[in-house]
């Protein structure tokens, strides 16, 4: 059964191509053999961004979630985790060196794929899909905040 195209510029086609990008990244994930949230994860982390709530917050998802993925890191020595010497509830995730030679070697290649594809793009395409796209995601929110702030009063 050939699959149905939807009409350029509805709701339908933008869902069509959100998904297929985030099917892409997810195998980008899946090619370095790790989860979603374990992919993210380690980017983040090699960015400097080291809490699980901080990267929870940043990847929407919950924090059981991002638990699960940081154990597996820890499983599979590619983090450690280690208190902040003035808060030692709060612990920080430090690649390990395994960890490090993980990065340089798979998700610095998704990260060249990905810039390659960007520079393929016109400054112009690019700065108009950053700011449709940041628009869009402001939109929704908002209607999902009016709709969550209208089912509390009730």
């Amino acid at each position: 059964m050939k699959q149905k195209t939807a009409q350029p510029g509805s709701l339908a086609a933008f869902q069509e191509a959100t998904m297929k990008l985030e099917n892409t990244f997810s195998l980008f994930a899946k090619h370095c053999g790790l989860s979603d949230p374990e992919y993210w994860s380690l980017l983040l982390i090699e960015e400097g961004i080291v809490t699980q709530s901080e990267i929870s917050e940043l990847l929407y998802i919950s924090r059981q979630t991002l638990n699960s993925a940081f154990k597996q890191l820890v499983k599979k020595g590619l983090i450690r985790l280690e208190p902040y010497v003035d808060n030692q509830r709060t612990k920080q995730a430090i690649l390990t060196e395994k960890g490090k030679d993980f990065f340089a070697t798979h998700i610095s290649q998704m990260q060249r794929i990905e810039e390659t594809a960007w520079e393929k793009m016109q400054p112009e395409e690019r700065i108009a899909l950053t700011t449709l796209m940041q628009t869009y995601s402001a939109l929704v929110r908002r209607e999902l905040r009016e709709i969550t702030q209208h089912q509390k009063k009730e």
